[in-house]
């Protein structure tokens, strides 16, 4: 979905809307609120705090348009709005304190809906069980890269910018991540389950 095409388009809207053109907001809103919502249940199953903070992150975006009027366009407006709702939501583990807690718990687990449950065959559902059972065993961290690195397919950059990491702080991460799952697996775990896995996962 989120192809070069859609993303030089996504920048368009983006300058449209900071002209003052409502309708490129409103479109904006469409293509990515689905996406978000997704993306803030890997930090928390509290739906009404992931719907709260997707409301701050889009109200300060139409609030602040003047003042980034004469500011260049975010490069990419998927990784940019993602970047705000995982601070939005930090920062409401932190009004809460909850921080550490939520922190230590993060979930970034892989999961079967029960919708995918009834649809999928009993041998895709044993895969992906398994799959997701060792990559649950990762750390929050190792987690999260191999989410952003595999499942929404971003560059190493993206993800710095996203995880507030320098660039080989965020390589050693994900390879401690695989150097995990290979010793968890086999060597074969991360060419041939994982990406079965998200095959399995995109169907």
């Amino acid at each position: 979905m989120y192809d070069k095409e859609f993303t030089e388009y996504s920048r368009q809207q983006w300058e449209s809307f900071q002209k003052g053109d409502d309708r490129a907001f409103a479109w904006l809103y469409s293509k990515y609120i689905q996406h978000l919502y997704q993306y803030g249940r890997r930090f928390t199953s509290d739906t009404e705090m992931i719907k709260d903070c997707l409301q701050d992150v889009f109200v300060n975006v139409y609030k602040q348009r003047k003042k980034t009027r004469l500011t260049p366009s975010p490069s990419n407006i998927r990784i940019y709005l993602m970047s705000a709702l995982r601070n939005s939501i930090f920062n409401s583990f932190n009004k809460r304190n909850l921080y550490d807690t939520y922190i230590a718990n993060i979930s970034y687990e892989f999961d079967l809906s029960i919708e995918d449950k009834l649809i999928e065959t009993e041998n895709e559902v044993l895969q992906k069980h398994t799959i997701a059972h060792l990559l649950n065993a990762l750390s929050p961290r190792q987690r999260e890269i191999i989410y952003y690195r595999f499942f929404e397919g971003l560059e190493y950059n993206e993800i710095c910018e996203l995880m507030n990491l320098e660039y080989q702080s965020a390589y050693n991460l994900l390879q401690r991540a695989l150097a995990k799952l290979r010793d968890l697996y086999g060597s074969t775990f991360p060419l041939l389950f994982l990406f079965q896995y998200i095959i399995l996962e995109r169907n």
